[in-house]
């Protein structure tokens, strides 16, 4: 039953590995030298170099899961966001927190805010 499992496991390990590069991943090696350290697993981050980000210019503005959806926490007032989606003709940004928030949302959190209060 052991050598059952364990040649179970290598398929099921071998046939993740194919998956991974097909999506473009990278596959490891077993053993305690393929064992990724975070930095070495994509830390690429979430706002790019040099792109402008906005300014909140209302006094609290909501920070939803969604447009229009579940209220998450709150933005205020000189708060810097970085607008990561939007759709013509919707008033519902995707945006990612640049720094730290007044209210303790961390940086590089993702939310949906009301563009109608963002400024350059």
């Amino acid at each position: 039953m052991d050598w059952f499992r364990s040649r179970l496991g290598l398929a099921v390990a071998s046939v993740l590995a194919g998956l991974m590069v097909a999506v473009g991943g990278v596959a490891a090696t077993a053993g305690p030298a393929a064992a990724a350290s975070p930095a070495s697993v994509g830390t690429s981050s979430v706002i790019p170099k040099g792109l402008k980000t906005h300014k909140v210019t209302a006094s609290a503005l909501r920070f939803r899961a969604a447009p229009n959806g579940r209220v998450k926490a709150l933005l205020f007032r000189g708060d810097r966001v970085f607008i990561r989606e939007s759709y013509v003709g919707s008033p519902w940004v995707k945006v990612v927190v640049v720094g730290k928030s007044r209210s303790g949302i961390p940086h590089e959190t993702r939310g949906w805010v009301y563009r109608a209060y963002l400024k350059r």
